[in-house]
Formats: C-alpha cells, sequence, structure tokens
C-alpha cells in the first residue's frame, strides 16, 4: 500500500502536537505543583477538592463571624467591667451621704458628683462598634439611652402607676410636697415645690379638672382620679422630680398577637417563639364553646401545617400556645388569621453550620432605667426590681440626696450592693459567651487546618514525579521532532 507525502505530513504533525501538548501539562502541573488542574487530570479527586474549597470558604466566613462576635462581646465586658468600677463609686459616696453628721449643702456636692456619674455612665449605655449601638437590641443605629426626668414618691399609699408623665428639663431635683388633700381632677389641690433642696418653696395649686403641676422649668402629669394627701412629718404625699436614663432600644419580653379578620375574641400568646407563628382557623366556631379546628405555619404562610383540634380554647403551636377567650364577642369564622409576634432584640452570627451567638445586648435588662413597654403610654421602671435596676436606684438617690432625705439615701444603699451583684452576673454571662466564642474559634481554626491538609492530599503532586515527567515529556517531544525531521527529509534521492 503506498503511503502518501501528505498521510506523512499529516501523521507527524498530530504526533508532534500530541507530545506538545503533553509537556506543556507537564509544565503547568510542575510551575502550579499541582497533580490536579482540570476535572478530566482526576474526576473523582476534582469532587473532592471542589467540595473542600467550598468548605473552606464556609469555614473562613464562621470564623470572621467569630471575630466580630468576639469584638462585640469584649467591648460590652469592658463596659460592664468600667461600670462595675462605677457602682463602687457611688457606694461610696452614698454611704458619705447617709452619715448623719453631714449638711444639706455637702449633700448637693455629692449629689454634683453623682450626676457627673450618670452622665458617664450614658455614655457607657450607648456605646457603639463600627457605628452600632451593642446595647439598644436591634435598634442598631439609635442610642439605647436618652436622659430625661422621672418622679419618685415617698407615700407608700400612692399607686405606682399614679405618675402619667414628667416633661421639661432641670439640673436639681424637684421636692414636691402637698398642702392639702383630694382626688386629682375633681378637687382643688394645693402644694408647695423647692429646687434648691428646701432652702426656698413656691407654691402652687392642682385646679379641678387639671392633672398637671407647674414646677417651674418642669411639670408633672398625675393620674386623673388619684387620691393624694397633705404631706406632714408623719406622712403624706411626696414626689421627688429628678434625672433618669430612659431605654429607647427593643426588648424579648412580651408576645403580640396580631388579629386579621372580623373576630372580636381576646387573644394571649404564651411560650417562647424565635419567629411569627401563624394560626388560621378552619371552621366556624365559638370559644365558648370548643374545641377550635386550625391550622398553623411556621414559614410566613408557605406551608401549613392542617387539621389540628384544640382540646379547649387553647390552640397549641410549636414553642408555645396562643389562647383565645371571649371578648366584645365570642365567634370565630373560617379563614380568620392570628399572627404570634415576639419582640426578637437578638443579633445572633453563625459561628457553625449548627450554632449561632447573640452579639448585643438589651441595656434595660443589664442597666435598667425607665422604658416605654409596646403598646404602653408611658414609661415606667424596667425592670420593676430595685435590686436589678441601677439606673433607676441611681436617680432615685440623687434626688434624695439633692432632697436631703437620709432616710431614702439609707435605702439606695442598700439596693446598690444588690444591684452590683446584677451587674457583675450579667458581665458573666457575656463572658460566657466569650468563652463560647473562643472555643468556637479554635475548632474552626482545627477544622480549617484538616480541610487544607485534605486538598493538599487530593490535589498536591509529588515534586519528584513531576520534574521525572516533565523531562519525560521533553525527551519523547524531541524524538518526536528529529523523526518528524527525518522523514520530511526524505525523498526518492535519498535511495539513490
Amino acid at each position: 500500500m503506498r503511503i502518501s507525502t501528505n498521510q506523512i505530513f499529516n501523521m507527524s504533525l498530530n504526533n508532534l502536537n500530541s507530545a506538545m501538548t503533553r509537556m506543556a501539562e507537564a509544565s503547568m502541573r510542575n510551575s502550579a505543583q499541582k497533580r490536579v488542574l482540570v476535572p478530566s487530570d482526576d474526576p473523582a479527586a476534582m469532587g473532592g477538592i471542589i467540595n473542600c474549597r467550598s468548605f473552606e470558604l464556609e469555614t473562613e466566613q464562621f470564623i470572621k463571624n467569630i471575630k466580630t462576635a468576639s469584638s462585640w462581646l469584649s467591648l460590652a465586658d469592658g463596659v460592664l467591667q468600667q461600670t462595675s468600677t462605677d457602682i463602687g463609686r457611688i457606694k461610696t459616696l452614698a454611704e458619705q451621704a447617709a452619715t448623719g453628721t453631714l449638711t444639706a449643702e455637702q449633700r448637693r456636692s455629692i449629689g454634683e458628683n453623682l450626676r457627673g456619674i450618670l452622665g458617664n455612665l450614658l455614655n457607657k449605655a450607648n456605646t457603639e462598634f463600627g457605628g452600632k449601638s451593642i446595647f439598644a437590641g436591634h435598634k442598631l443605629d439609635e442610642n439605647a439611652y436618652e436622659q430625661t426626668l422621672h418622679a419618685t414618691t415617698t407615700d407608700p399609699n400612692l399607686p405606682g402607676d399614679s405618675v402619667v408623665a414628667v416633661k421639661g428639663a432641670s439640673e436639681t431635683s424637684i421636692d414636691i410636697r402637698f398642702t392639702s388633700g383630694g382626688t386629682v381632677g375633681t378637687d382643688a389641690i394645693t402644694y408647695k415645690y423647692s429646687s434648691d433642696g428646701g432652702k426656698t418653696w413656691k407654691n402652687g395649686t392642682l385646679a379641678p379638672g387639671s392633672n398637671k403641676l407647674d414646677l417651674g422649668p418642669a411639670s408633672l402629669e398625675l393620674k386623673t382620679g388619684t387620691a393624694v394627701t397633705e404631706h406632714t412629718d408623719t406622712g403624706g404625699t411626696r414626689l421627688i422630680v429628678r434625672p433618669a436614663l430612659e431605654y429607647k432600644g427593643d426588648d424579648n419580653d412580651d408576645l403580640n398577637v396580631i388579629k386579621y379578620g372580623t373576630t372580636q375574641v381576646d387573644t394571649k400568646a404564651d411560650g417562647h417563639f424565635n419567629s411569627d407563628v401563624l394560626v388560621r382557623i378552619d371552621k366556624d366556631g365559638d370559644v365558648s364553646s370548643p374545641p377550635v379546628t386550625y391550622s398553623y405555619s411556621l414559614d410566613n404562610g408557605n406551608t401549613w401545617v392542617h387539621s389540628n383540634v384544640s382540646a379547649d380554647n387553647r390552640i397549641e403551636v410549636p414553642g408555645g400556645s396562643l389562647t383565645l377567650s371571649p371578648g366584645a364577642g365570642t365567634t370565630v369564622s373560617k379563614g380568620d388569621q392570628f399572627v404570634i409576634r415576639p419582640n426578637t432584640a437578638d443579633l445572633r452570627l453563625d459561628i457553625s453550620q449548627s450554632q449561632s451567638i447573640r452579639v448585643n445586648n438589651v441595656g434595660k435588662d443589664l442597666f435598667g432605667g425607665i422604658y416605654t413597654k409596646p403598646g404602653a403610654t408611658n414609661p415606667t421602671p424596667s425592670p420593676d426590681d430595685k435590686n436589678s435596676n441601677l439606673f433607676e436606684t441611681l436617680g432615685r438617690l440623687i434626688g434624695f440626696v439633692e432632697t436631703n432625705d437620709k432616710k431614702g439615701i439609707g435605702e439606695c444603699v442598700a439596693e446598690l450592693k444588690k444591684v452590683h451583684e446584677h451587674v457583675e452576673m450579667k458581665a458573666a454571662e457575656i463572658g460566657a459567651r466569650m468563652n463560647r466564642a473562643a472555643s468556637a474559634e479554635k475548632l474552626a481554626e482545627i477544622r480549617k487546618d484538616n480541610n487544607t491538609a485534605l486538598i493538599s492530599r487530593l490535589e498536591d503532586a509529588d515534586l519528584g514525579e513531576l520534574l521525572s515527567e516533565l523531562n519525560q515529556s521533553k525527551l519523547i517531544y524531541e524524538a518526536v521532532a528529529r523523526s518528524s525531521r527525518m522523514i520530511s527529509e526524505m525523498s526518492f534521492l535519498s535511495f539513490m
């Protein structure tokens, strides 16, 4: 069979290209020090490499989250440590003010020092990390606290919700004493007030139909219907307007229920929910004569769990329950819906595939103060436990010191010891979260190193083998090139 010159040329060219490609691939592997560069090199190994790369990116993000969480928590821990030191100073000043030999002027001087500490604590409570407030719950772009005025009463018979609002401003505490008794909003009631610790007094009258006490630069509104009595040395109604810090963030306290439909039943939710839970009535009914047929959804209505029947008017859902009770009406109709919506102030960062860590804090749970709860119209101490409310204890202490009330000062001294324990406990909780973050970071680093080692085993090449392959491919290329050149030079005259 005759072999044409064209066939010889094509075969030589193909062999040359194949040898050149092999040498180029060997050169690339040698340059990258990798055994697997493309899926065709080792499909099984490449699948493992892709999974490892994905795990590596995920782990790096977890490590970034952990470092961010550690920074937030470390800053909060530092603030609480400084706050603990400030409480020590407050206790010292309070004990000095409680000394019976001090004059009213000396106590006012101590009051100025306490106001300075209150201002420093306000700055600490409004601490930011990267422009985000760390003590305001989810309200990261707002200050956690604002300074305002609030009132303390020394009358044990005056209900706690008697003070509706305190407005205006005052650089000193205002001592208010009623000089006649009566019912707010009905009777004409007289009172006197002092802004200089009792040196001088001004008189005022609360007219019938009014609930607002004029205190010069400030005013105090009492709840209509409140009964007050004349203040004497043995008792009566007395109020002290003094500084307070109001929490402006959000909380984790309450569960809100939103109704959709025509039903007028009353609702109450109980339990712990991390997100909204939707409840839908599937059959007309009456909460006075259960059962109630319903469905619920945990993903904002995308999917529903059907055919649930309550034994009574208490509807059970994952995380807790929704209780329906007679209100303006008792009936529920098919299609009526209720949304259980928790107050979620927590900001969490994922630190692993199955774990997250809370990095922010609800300021009122740490420092206290006054707070207007969702749905409420006026602020109240929160928490209402005096032994857990640093800012309110300090505010009342300033009021007692500036009005020369030794008994009130003594009460605050006792409270400060408990408050100090509360702050230390909260600091310990943050410390525990810091330790958890540190442990998670160590584990993530170990996983990252193990993953890197696995990738190396899958794709890295032996240097000796690479050099041998490269030299071999060069020899083959040179041999093919030499052979092709010799063949191309052959002609009929070569055989003559």
